[in-house]
């Protein structure tokens, strides 16, 4: 009982330090906001986006609605996003039981932070989906989830497959009705307009890992099926959903991340830079390694309990 009680101590104490670690980085991040150039995303795209330019932005223009923050005129309109963003993943990280030390010094998450990036509108919205009761909450998270839905697509997808039929259209229900609202306020065109113009995006070094990687990831879109635990298909959906589309740059890694972090995924985030002396500025077209190895790992230890249990069960026959 005593080696019981020491042992649940020392996690506690383990986890305090973790998270003491994880508030440590957090707030030099948010000091560094106010010293050194970043928010390039920010004050880019996404800035002029709540503003009105609603062709800025490259998502749809509904998006605004989750935005207002960036209402704070600049220079303190990062800080204050920072802020918002930080607390966001650190809460979810929180839920999800990921340390939160190791995904605050992630790559995916410091470059998420550093451009300014909206991706916690996405992962607010798949964990209301995924571990809210009420169905119509669940509903709001799926629309703030479609905020980017080259992200979220797939998990989407998985997601409302395994609901009940009595369920599901009361989850669907708030995003017809916020359709609906969108139509009013952005008119009936603008899905085409938005279609039109995300199509127009850019061409930019982070996302070429994406760029070279999604054929593969069209072709293992099914693999998610293979995982028997809701759980374990939601992250196989997530890291699926990274690697089958060509419009989605590395930032947005933290997304299955906060949802599920392995100790060795943080230097494998890192992995990229090694091609650095070689690829120059393109070295980032092979952060697809993370995304990879972890889907790898889950289905190695998928197939590694199917084996054991089907030798149990002939041990047992």
């Amino acid at each position: 009982m005593y080696s019981g009680m020491k042992k649940a101590l020392t996690r506690q104490h383990l986890e305090t330090i973790w998270w003491l670690a994880a508030f440590s980085v957090a707030a030099g991040l948010m000091i560094a906001t106010f010293l050194l150039p970043g928010g390039g995303d920010l004050y880019e795209y996404y800035q002029p986006f709540e503003y009105g330019c609603l062709n800025c932005g490259y998502v749809p223009p509904f998006a605004q609605w989750f935005l207002l923050p960036l209402l704070v005129p600049a220079p303190f309109t990062w800080p204050v996003w920072t802020l918002v963003s930080t607390i966001g993943f650190l809460v979810i990280a929180r839920r999800t039981k990921v340390n939160p030390f190791l995904l605050m010094v992630s790559l995916p998450m410091l470059a998420q932070l550093w451009g300014g990036q909206i991706d916690i509108i996405i992962v607010a919205g798949l964990l209301l989906l995924l571990r809210e009761r009420s169905p119509y909450v669940r509903g709001l998270g799926v629309v703030m989830a479609l905020v980017k839905p080259q992200l979220s697509f797939l998990a989407l997808f998985f997601l409302l497959l395994q609901e009940k039929r009595q369920t599901l259209w009361k989850i669907l229900l708030p995003p017809l009705l916020l359709l609906g609202l969108s139509f009013v306020f952005y008119g009936t065109r603008w899905p085409l307009t938005w279609l039109q113009n995300a199509v127009t995006l850019p061409p930019h070094p982070r996302r070429q890992a994406s760029a070279d990687i999604w054929p593969l990831g069209i072709f293992l879109i099914w693999v998610p099926l293979l995982f028997r635990q809701p759980d374990r298909r939601f992250i196989a959906s997530l890291l699926l959903g990274s690697i089958s589309t060509p419009f989605l740059s590395l930032y947005s890694y933290v997304i299955f991340l906060v949802f599920h972090l392995p100790l060795w995924a943080v230097p494998v985030s890192y992995a990229w830079l090694l091609f650095l002396p070689w690829f120059g500025v393109e070295a980032n077209r092979f952060a697809w390694i993370l995304p990879l190895s972890i889907l790898f790992s889950l289905i190695l230890h998928e197939l590694q309990e199917r084996r054991s249990h089907s030798l149990i069960e002939q041990a047992h026959a």
